[in-house]
C-alpha cells in the first residue's frame, strides 16, 4: 500500500464542479466516474476492484444518495452538502463523522 490507500469513494451527484474538484484535490482521486459507468465495469469485469486496489487508484462514484445500487463495493460513502461531509460509510474508520469540506484529508477519515 502507497502513502494513500486505493479506495472507491461514492459521493452525492448534486455536487458543484468547485467541490468535487476539491474533493478531487484533497483526496489524490485518480478518476471521477457516474455510477452507471461503475455498475458497468463491475458487470464487464468480475476483478474490477482488485485491479484497483492493485494499481493503487482512488476512484470517486458520483451518483445519487438515494440510489444503493452497489454501495455495499464502495470503501467510504460520504454525503456533501453546505461545506460539510457526512460520513455514511466508512471501512477504514468511524462513520457518522462529519468534516468541513476545506479540512477533508485521509487522516480525518481514519485512513492512514
Amino acid at each position: 500500500m502507497g502513502i494513500r490507500p486505493s479506495a472507491i469513494i461514492f459521493v452525492n451527484n448534486d455536487l458543484t464542479d468547485n467541490v468535487r474538484n476539491m474533493l478531487v484535490t484533497q483526496l489524490h482521486i485518480t478518476e471521477v466516474i457516474d455510477g452507471y459507468v461503475f455498475d458497468d465495469r463491475m458487470v464487464a469485469d468480475a476483478n474490477y476492484l482488485t485491479t484497483v486496489r492493485a494499481l493503487d487508484q482512488r476512484i470517486m462514484v458520483v451518483r445519487s444518495y438515494f440510489e444503493l445500487n452497489n454501495r455495499a463495493l464502495a470503501d467510504i460513502a460520504i454525503f456533501v452538502a453546505h461545506g460539510l461531509v457526512g460520513v455514511l460509510k466508512n471501512n477504514f474508520g468511524p462513520r457518522g463523522i462529519t468534516h468541513s469540506i476545506i479540512n477533508l484529508t485521509w487522516g480525518k477519515l481514519g485512513i492512514f
